[in-house]
């Protein structure tokens, strides 16, 4: 069973302190108003609609990195951590899509063109990419280090930008495939840092 110290560093993930709030408030002002009310309808587009849904892993990973400041002294203990750092990461995306989806619904009352098979396989592909990305963090700050696993989120955000800029038009059509490719991922990346936390 877990003891109110142990839930301590997995709640500090959802307490916004000091700048922290600004920098949240100033996402939510630019990716959930600003945006939507330049692109219009446009921001229906299921290849955008499916890039929100996919910025949960920019969230849940440096979340997961944070909440393994302190070493957790069971597997269930680390895996509550990375689930933590998820849940986190895939609401600051139900909260982004919500706000950016009303904002465009208010400046425009009469067609509006959603379509919800296409975001559902987005948000599959998002939840997926964030569980990866966070189980590779808490994996790579358990066996390395905070600052080894900061660089390694940052290149794979690299490369998922540059898939993103290359091939975005394909995301409709690979969502579920992505998502699937993506929980494997995860899978062996929560293997090794099972069998770390083990050791």
């Amino acid at each position: 069973m877990q003891t109110s110290s142990s839930r301590r560093p997995i709640l500090s993930v959802f307490l916004l302190r000091g700048p922290g709030w600004v920098v949240y408030l100033s996402l939510l002002a630019v990716f959930g108003i600003l945006v939507p009310w330049q692109k219009g309808l446009e921001f229906l587009d299921p290849v955008i609609l499916i890039a929100y849904a996919c910025l949960g892993g920019v969230f849940a990973g440096p979340a997961a990195v944070q909440l393994f400041d302190e070493i957790p002294k069971a597997v269930r203990e680390a895996l509550g951590r990375v689930a933590a750092a998820v849940v986190f990461g895939e609401a600051m995306v139900v909260v982004l899509l919500a706000v950016g989806l009303l904002t465009v619904r208010l400046l425009h009352r009469g067609i509006f063109p959603f379509d919800t098979p296409t975001m559902i396989g987005g948000l599959a592909l998002g939840a997926a990419l964030s569980l990866a990305l966070a189980a590779m963090a808490a994996w790579v700050r358990m066996a390395y280090s905070a600052s080894v696993a900061r660089s390694a989120l940052r290149a794979a955000f690299v490369v998922l930008l540059v898939g993103f800029v290359f091939r975005s038009r394909w995301l409709p059509d690979v969502a579920w495939m992505g998502a699937g490719v993506g929980l494997a991922v995860a899978i062996v990346f929560l293997a090794l840092l099972a069998k770390r936390v083990r050791a």
